[in-house]
C-alpha cells in the first residue's frame, strides 16, 4: 500500500515539475540602441549565388531588350533609428581588393568591367535622405559593348569608399556584380 502511494506521489511530482517548468521568464534582452550606425551594401550579405560564396551577384542583361540596361545598387543605413539628416555615401568602382581576394579564394579569374562598357548615372555619391534608410546608385550597362563571347568574365566591383564619418560595415562594404550578357 505504501509502495502505491510512493509511486503515485513520484508520478504527480514529475508531472508537476514538467508542467510548471516549461516556460521560464527571462529578463535578458538585447539593447540594439547601443549598436550605433553602420553603412552597408545590403545585397553583399546574400552573395551565395551560383554556388560561389562571398559578396557576389550575377545580373543578366539581354541583347534582345536593347543595347543598354540599368544596374541599381542599394546603399543601406543599418541603425536603431533612421538618421535625422541626409547622409552622403561615396562608392568606388576602382578598389580591386575584394575582387582579388574573391579570385584567390574561389579559383576564378574575373576581370574588372572595362569603364567603356558602363557609365554611372548621377555620379558615385549616393545621398540617403533624412529619416530614410536606403539610397541608390545607378549604372548604365552597355550589353552590346560587353558582348556574349565574354560570358561571366567581367565583374563590376562596387565598394563603399566613405560614408560622411559614419562607420562602414566591413563584411558588407563591397559587392561584385558579375555581368552576364545573353542573346
Amino acid at each position: 500500500m505504501k509502495k502505491k502511494f510512493y509511486i503515485k506521489t513520484a508520478f504527480l511530482s514529475l508531472a508537476a515539475m514538467a508542467l510548471l517548468s516549461s516556460c521560464l521568464k527571462d529578463s535578458r534582452y538585447v539593447d540594439y540602441g547601443a549598436v550605433g550606425t553602420l553603412i552597408e551594401l545590403p545585397l553583399a550579405e546574400n552573395g551565395d549565388q551560383a554556388g560561389i560564396g562571398g559578396p557576389y551577384q550575377a545580373p543578366t542583361y539581354s541583347l534582345a531588350s536593347g543595347a543598354t540596361d540599368t544596374l541599381t545598387v542599394a546603399v543601406n543605413v543599418a541603425s536603431p533609428k533612421p538618421l535625422g539628416s541626409p547622409l552622403s555615401v561615396t562608392l568606388s568602382v576602382s578598389d580591386l581588393t575584394t575582387l582579388n581576394a574573391f579570385n584567390s579564394a574561389n579559383g576564378t579569374n574575373f576581370q574588372p568591367l572595362p569603364s567603356s562598357d558602363y557609365s554611372v548615372i548621377g555620379g558615385l555619391t549616393v545621398t540617403i535622405p533624412a529619416n530614410q534608410r536606403l539610397g541608390y546608385a545607378h549604372f548604365l550597362i552597355n550589353a552590346k559593348a560587353i558582348g556574349i563571347d565574354t560570358l561571366g568574365k567581367y565583374v563590376l566591383p562596387v565598394t563603399i569608399a566613405s560614408a560622411s564619418g559614419q562607420t562602414i560595415a566591413q563584411p558588407d562594404k563591397a559587392l561584385l556584380y558579375n555581368i552576364f550578357v545573353t542573346p
